[in-house]
């Protein structure tokens, strides 16, 4: 069973959140048709935050009928597995990880580098093109997010 998609909740409104709320079309398809229910005021969708915000009037539905209302048709829309592409020699390339030893490749080869211009220019160097290049792995993780 999956977590609930209600982050937060209080009469007349809730704040909903699911992955599948990243994608724009999937974000505007349920704003527009949460915006169309009776008793709701407005549905404001963020694809960025996978988030919904929807606003509804208390005394003409009921907050627990509502949480239930929302809770069934985001299981029916997004609960389904997606089908995804089995990634080439087993279980894929998990990005968070990833990213996470390319912070740590940075911090350490920014270090290096700062001691290594003890020693030289050209280990100063090799230390310093490890940090670009860290630093490139990690940018390319963060690349939509720099580019909106």
């Amino acid at each position: 069973m999956s977590p609930s998609p209600i982050a937060s909740r209080l009469p007349g409104r809730l704040r909903l959140r699911h992955p599948a709320l990243r994608r724009s079309p999937a974000n505007r398809h349920l704003c527009d048709e949460l915006g169309g229910w009776d008793g709701v005021t407005s549905a404001e969708g963020n694809p960025a935050t996978g988030g919904v915000l929807l606003r509804y009037d208390p005394v003409q539905v009921e907050p627990a009928a509502m949480e239930a209302r929302v809770e069934t048709r985001l299981a029916e829309l997004f609960d389904a597995p997606p089908a995804k592409a089995a990634a080439p020699g087993g279980a894929g390339l998990d990005m968070r990880r990833l990213n996470r030893a390319a912070k740590v490749g940075m911090l350490t080869s920014l270090t290096a580098s700062l001691l290594a211009l003890a020693v030289g220019k050209r280990l100063h160097a090799a230390f310093g093109a490890a940090h670009l290049a860290f630093l490139l792995v990690h940018l390319a993780h963060h690349r939509r997010k720099m580019l909106q």
